[in-house]
């Protein structure tokens, strides 16, 4: 981890920068950001592309809901927009707020977001961004990787468990058997087919590759010539 952070200030030239951290659902996104994000020592902000998902009314009108995750249900030129303000100065910016809780945008309100020194983007389609300075691709064995989905998963849903308001709440009840099963049918249809044809491919695209071990530690770090 100390050489991609010392690779990541050598890159850094004072002006605002964007990283952008990518890989499998539930290979440890956003943790490996924010990881980042506390390492560096300057002003640095994390945020989802999750927040820029098309909401669930709009995925369904589209007959998209069932490929939620994949990139075109993603307003990526919205993104897009909030790097460039950025580039061009300005202070702050405001985007819409994704919750785990609804699983859905939220049509209420919004967040603004100071700019930084540093963005990490992180989520499955921030390779496909064209104005990010920095790419990174995590990677894992496949095995690991479905065993953490599961887990985070079976957690998620055992806390919803006095939490009605949540999408979750329909699954505390179901037999932990059906529950895992039910999950990784997910995976199967849903998650499998998002990495394979989408951000597997954007691998491509990184200028680094960080693989993590089954306890999700830094293995190997492989830097792009």
């Amino acid at each position: 981890m100390d050489k991609l952070i010392a690779l990541i200030k050598q890159r850094y030239v004072g002006q605002f920068m964007t990283i952008a951290v990518t890989g499998s659902v539930s290979v440890g996104k956003s943790t490996f950001a924010e990881t980042i994000s506390k390492a560096l020592g300057i002003q640095v902000k994390v945020i989802s592309t999750d927040h820029f998902l098309m909401s669930n009314q709009t995925l369904i009108a589209q007959d998209l809901f069932g490929q939620k995750g994949f990139p075109q249900t993603y307003d990526l030129e919205s993104l897009e927009q909030v790097i460039k303000a950025f580039k061009q100065g300005e202070k702050s910016v405001e985007i819409p707020i994704y919750t785990q809780e609804n699983s859905d945008i939220d049509p209420n309100n919004q967040q603004i977001i100071e700019r930084p020194d540093i963005l990490i983007i992180e989520g499955v389609v921030a390779l496909r961004l064209k104005q990010t300075d920095f790419k990174i691709y995590l990677e894992a064995d496949l095995e690991d990787i479905k065993w953490w989905y599961l887990s985070r998963t079976l957690a998620m849903t055992a806390q919803a468990k006095d939490n009605k308001s949540s999408w979750r709440y329909q699954y505390t009840t179901m037999p932990i058997g059906e529950l895992a099963d039910l999950t990784m049918k997910t995976w199967d249809e849903t998650n499998q087919v998002n990495l394979d044809n989408y951000i597997l491919p954007s691998k491509q695209y990184a200028d680094v590759v960080v693989y993590l071990d089954k306890n999700h530690d830094v293995e190997d770090i492989k830097i792009k010539d």
